[in-house]
């Protein structure tokens, strides 16, 4: 694991990577999976992020970009799923497939709400990914922040002559040698190495500006400062304080609210739909089947002695307006 967070910029906590950067790593097999609360999709993101890499220690665990995204795009196929909830716990980790990650999150939201919570951590890395998402909560003591980038060169070369150990390398191309840990980082690596790191550093101010809709120079101002609790939301990187079970309460209440107002619409399409083919003896019964207005409209059309009425008053309405039928349909299909 230390040789996958040396000598490249990482999107991490440097406290954290300090104690990563200690510890025995072991090759780890894990399930991907989310559990569901009350139609909401809880997805862990956990530990140290990675793009495939899948390995724990005694102390922190991985989760990669890949299982991430395969998780949302499971549960926005998933039709017992409302919204998602990104359960986020995470120092942050490599920059490689982070950026592709955060884009599909984003543009996820207008297929299903996506919400985020800080529980307890979501610095750097895992920042970026939060800022995807449509709201973020924080509970009072949760971390969040850390936007910037951090690159590490370890230089063993007074160890190896301490160890009698001498290393030759024979390369072709000026900087292919650049960042070995055999020998100090020359000048023109350590320029290199910085050019590269600011790169990265405007594309992650420019992703959490977009995503958070407030001005990189706020970002920017932050130094790559982390912040807790009401403090974050006072600088605008968060939304709500409340501790994960509120969280779910909130996020269901508003599926709940949503459904209810689908529901509502549909039931009084379909209630109108009877009355026009005076079948109103026929409400109870759609309702109890569960039928869409699409649905009830071509039981109801199947009737000779109404498709005559029903039609024309159909067609004249789409003159005006778009077919309310048509529109319910589409509201129920977003949503379920």
């Amino acid at each position: 694991m230390i040789q996958k967070l040396m000598n490249k910029p990482l999107l991490i906590n440097p406290q954290s990577l300090e104690m990563i950067s200690s510890m025995e790593w072991f090759p780890a097999e894990k399930e991907i999976a989310y559990n569901i609360y009350n139609s909401i999709a809880v997805i862990p993101i956990h530990g140290l992020l990675t793009k495939n890499c899948q390995c724990d220690s005694h102390f922190f665990v991985t989760t990669s970009y890949n299982e991430i995204h395969e998780l949302v795009a499971t549960a926005l196929e998933d039709s017992k799923v409302n919204s998602i909830l990104l359960d986020i716990d995470s120092p942050g980790g490599e920059v490689s497939g982070l950026f592709d990650l955060v884009d599909f999150i984003y543009e996820s939201r207008e297929a299903k709400p996506i919400y985020a919570i800080a529980n307890d951590h979501a610095f750097s890395a895992a920042y970026a990914i939060a800022s995807a998402a449509s709201k973020i909560f924080v509970n009072r003591t949760s971390g969040i922040g850390s936007i910037g980038v951090i690159a590490t060169h370890l230089d063993i070369s007074e160890y190896d002559k301490k160890e009698g150990m001498k290393y030759t390398t024979i390369f072709a191309g000026s900087k292919k040698n650049d960042l070995s840990p055999h020998q100090p980082l020359s000048d023109d690596a350590i320029f290199d190495l910085q050019k590269e790191v600011d790169r990265l550093y405007g594309m992650f101010v420019a992703v959490v500006a977009r995503n958070r809709n407030i001005s990189q120079a706020q970002i920017k101002a932050t130094q790559a400062a982390t912040y807790f609790g009401d403090n974050a939301i006072s600088l605008g990187l968060a939304d709500e304080v409340g501790d994960f079970r509120k969280c779910l309460q909130i996020i269901g209440g508003k599926n709940m609210a949503e459904d209810i107002e689908t529901y509502r619409a549909e039931i009084l399409e379909i209630s109108k739909l009877c009355k026009l083919a005076h079948a109103e003896n026929k409400l109870a019964e759609f309702i109890e089947q569960q039928l869409t207005p699409d649905q009830v409209k071509e039981k109801l059309l199947a009737s000779s002695s109404t498709q005559n009425e029903i039609m024309s008053t159909v067609y004249h309405q789409e003159k005006v307006q778009e077919n309310p039928v048509l529109a319910a349909a589409k509201l129920r299909a977003k949503i379920g």
